[in-house]
């Protein structure tokens, strides 16, 4: 069947029947007959990309390169009509001239063009998709037809930028600080702090970081890197006694006969504490017990405590655990794996960093560690301004200094804590300076689309 036959047959059935919607009979349409008219398939072929570069020189230049489309699936919501691609193609991608490699339909298929008339498509033709395009689908007996809005979408910013806004500058109250640890709970900032030598909390909205709230603490000897978040509540020794919190503001004794020096981590299940050079565990903050260690536990951290904690990627039954902070030769990494449904929970072990070790765990003054893109971010003080960040990609085994991706802005302060909320949204709050700051990797803030239709 030649194209010119087929454009007058689509043409003979757009002036001879008023057509009908293709479901005349939805439970029919998975056997062919002449009435049956659907897109069932279609996938993207060669594609082309204007792609960036700098010149040594500094200068920026343009060029174009190719990109294969069958990377980037099409889906097909059979109910609205709707076909798009839910994993954009990269910034650049030219779609003024799209070509697809495979398009599978029951029927004759025609597409609308910019000034309204249809025409008929075949596998061959460039379509602009600058803007969605109507597809429709003919049944062969010419009565039914059933119409497609095809989205072909391009990211309109870079995915993997990290993009920074000052949410607050110079608020005094966050400018007395001198040591704090923040945390995020329903849509809330918590910041416990020593300000002017004083236990404070500071909390504000997510949706508002320039509007701060303070409460005095109550706290005899209060160190903020001790307080832990730990099943939705907060703890914290004080002068060996465990108290906990919901709101951070009224705090209550723990029933526990248990004291200890400091507690220094969490897991999803597990509450750490340190007591007299030993790591001890528990599952409710009540009943505890010496935790094992692998060897070296002379080496165990004694202040300057971070941590972060994430499930294993092949089962997230288990997890791991890092414990960073400071001994009497500079900062130390230790980490801990947990097998919550079985037997196979590992000692704490210290990774060790002999001097020509590649990436090691950052000996940058105040060192803190989170998790956040499924990565462990560090990021600790550089004179009177904040450091590169580091990544470890591999659970904290290797740290990689970012001089190029995943940068923040220049960040003045003298001290610091960061946060992750639940828009996914880092926050860093600078102790000095009062400074605010909130970024996120832009392909955080994408929505999901649907990609499974079953009704």
């Amino acid at each position: 069947m030649n194209r010119l036959f087929v454009e007058v047959v689509v043409l003979s059935m757009f002036v001879s029947m008023g057509l009908t919607s293709c479901n005349v009979d939805s439970s029919t349409t998975t056997n062919y007959d002449g009435n049956h008219c659907a897109i069932t398939y279609m996938m993207l072929g060669t594609l082309y990309r204007e792609a960036h570069a700098k010149a040594s020189n500094g200068t920026d230049s343009t060029y174009l390169t190719t990109l294969s489309g069958s990377m980037y699936s099409l889906y097909i919501d059979q109910y609205k009509g709707e076909i798009y691609n839910p994993d954009s193609l990269p910034l650049g991608t030219r779609v003024d001239k799209v070509v697809f490699s495979t398009v599978s339909n029951d029927g004759l298929l025609a597409y609308r063009l910019d000034n309204g008339n249809d025409t008929v498509f075949t596998v061959n033709d460039t379509v602009d998709f600058t803007h969605p395009r109507v597809f429709t689908c003919y049944s062969y007996s010419g009565l039914a037809k059933k119409t497609y809005t095809v989205h072909v979408n391009v990211h309109q910013v870079n995915p993997e930028a990290f993009v920074w806004n000052k949410v607050a500058a110079s608020n005094e109250k966050i400018q007395q600080i001198s040591a704090q640890r923040a945390f995020c709970k329903e849509g809330k900032i918590f910041v416990f702090a020593l300000a002017n030598n004083a236990p404070l909390l500071l909390t504000a909205s997510t949706g508002n970081g320039n509007d701060w709230s303070s409460v005095d603490l109550s706290f005899s000897n209060f160190k903020p890197e001790g307080v832990q978040f730990f099943n939705d509540s907060f703890y914290i020794f004080d002068n060996g006694v465990l108290m906990t919190s919901v709101d951070g503001i009224s705090w209550t004794t723990v029933p526990t006969s248990f004291a200890a020096d400091a507690l220094v981590a969490v897991s999803s299940s597990m509450l750490f504490a340190i007591k007299d050079g030993n790591i001890y565990k528990s599952e409710d903050a009540i009943n505890w017990q010496q935790d094992e260690v692998e060897s070296h536990i002379e080496k165990l951290p004694v202040s300057g405590f971070t941590s972060a904690w994430s499930a294993m990627s092949f089962n997230d039954n288990f997890e791991y655990v890092i414990c960073g902070g400071v001994n009497s030769n500079g900062n130390v990494e230790w980490r801990k794996v947990i097998d919550n449904k079985g037997n196979n929970t590992e000692p704490w072990s210290l990774y060790e960093f002999e001097s020509d070790k590649v990436y090691p765990y950052p000996s940058i003054s105040g060192t803190q560690i989170m998790l956040y893109d499924s990565k462990l971010f560090s990021l600790g003080m550089d004179s009177d301004t904040l450091s590169l960040f580091h990544i470890s990609y591999d659970s904290g085994r290797t740290w990689r200094p970012q001089h190029t991706a995943y940068q923040h802005p220049t960040m003045v302060a003298d001290n610091f804590s960061w946060v992750v909320d639940e828009n996914k949204y880092m926050w860093i709050v600078c102790g000095g300076s009062g400074d605010i700051w909130r970024g996120r990797i832009n392909r955080l803030g994408f929505k999901t689309n649907q990609t499974a239709f079953t009704e």
